[in-house]
């Protein structure tokens, strides 16, 4: 769930508008990350000059929204970039750019949130360097481009193959495998740059691959068709990655 605050309601609808898609509006800031709902973004919207106590407003949010990406939506002016050094904000947004901007850079920051703190995750593993190092690119890596396969991944990072495709299997409790794991982050690319409106044929020249491969992916994992996946929430799939892919290396490692 996206969570809006402004300072006018005006301003509310500005942003809301910008989101096109599900957004919840609160009307004060111990709402912004209260209850149990899973929190995706925040966007803070707060004109010129920005009123005292908003800097501290940030940096709560910051430890409440674990992790969730804060865009800071407020008017071009010398101070307002400070606010990237200074607070806990990942993306800073004019007022006057918002209705194209704003819902790109959300997009952008949720997935690369979820897929970073994984890769964070992993490098907290008592696994052998080699695969953390792998894991972790590959995982940041697919907020974009996904590793196509293990041996590009390999030939990237200078290592084996065959080296990280065993440390794998001995590191993952389970039948997991590295390829497997790298599938899997080519299909949750797919289905974000699907879900945002994009056809399958632009999906699969976007990611290199031709749609009956992806069809082909998908089937093995989540076993889904092309038009099943397109209509799996984001989250549930967010899910299921990390029970049939993350799990393995966490119950098989040390944190």
């Amino acid at each position: 769930m996206i969570r809006v605050l402004a300072d006018s309601a005006h301003d509310v609808a500005l942003i809301t508008e910008a989101i096109g898609g599900p957004a919840q509006v609160v009307n004060g800031a111990i709402q912004l990350a209260g209850d149990d709902a899973h929190v995706e973004c925040v966007v803070l919207g707060c004109r010129s000059p920005v009123p005292p106590g908003r800097l501290e407003l940030v940096r709560a949010l910051e430890r409440e929204v674990s992790g969730a990406p804060i865009i800071f939506v407020t008017d071009p002016t010398p101070d307002a970039a400070r606010w990237l050094g200074e607070s806990g904000v990942s993306e800073i947004v004019w007022f006057d750019d918002v209705q194209t901007v704003l819902r790109p850079r959300i997009e952008a920051m949720c997935r690369r949130a979820v897929l970073f703190g994984l890769a964070a995750e992993i490098e907290r593993l008592t696994l052998p360097p080699a695969l953390r190092s792998a894991l972790a690119y590959s995982l940041r890596t697919a907020t974009d481009r996904p590793v196509r396969n293990v041996t590009e991944l390999a030939d990237v990072l200078r290592r084996s193959p065959v080296t990280l495709s065993q440390e794998f299997r001995s590191s993952a409790a389970g039948n997991a495998t590295l390829s497997q794991f790298l599938g899997a982050l080519v299909i949750l690319r797919a289905h974000q740059l699907r879900t945002s409106g994009l056809s399958w044929e632009v999906v699969s020249q976007r990611l290199g691959f031709t749609r009956p491969t992806l069809h082909h992916k998908s089937k093995k994992w989540p076993r889904r068709t092309l038009k099943q996946l397109a209509r799996t929430p984001r989250q549930q799939l967010l899910a299921k990655f990390a029970s049939d892919h993350m799990q393995p290396l966490l119950n098989g490692a040390t944190p």
